[in-house]
């Protein structure tokens, strides 16, 4: 893969290694597609900002309080079941969270 990089943006290889390894020319074979593609139109606008809590209710108002309790500090600081959880809500709604990743008390999320 690194070999395959270095070949893409003109770069020499960073050791013997790299030198040495066969390029990934097999993935991008293949003819040359140049057909326009039709770009799809944003559905929701770059410069909307979160509500502001007073114009929540629900799970809705529950999760974005949890989200402002998280530690965003340092990389990996914050909660991970928490943040799943409140990513899971704001693309899902109100469809169950997976059973196969809970990994605290669902009952502190208000879930059966």
């Amino acid at each position: 893969m690194v070999k395959t990089i270095e070949l893409l943006l003109g770069l020499p290889p960073m050791n013997q290694l790299d030198a040495l390894a066969e390029p990934m020319r097999t993935c991008f074979s293949g003819p040359l597609d140049l057909t326009p593609y039709t770009a799809v139109p944003n559905r929701i606008p770059l410069d909307d900002m979160n509500p502001p809590l007073e114009a929540l209710s629900g799970r809705a108002l529950y999760f974005a309080k949890l989200s402002q309790q998280l530690d965003f500090s340092e990389v990996d600081k914050a909660d991970e079941d928490s943040l799943n959880r409140i990513l899971w809500y704001t693309q899902r709604g109100d469809d169950p969270y997976p059973d196969w990743t809970v990994t605290r008390d669902r009952e502190r999320y208000g879930l059966r």
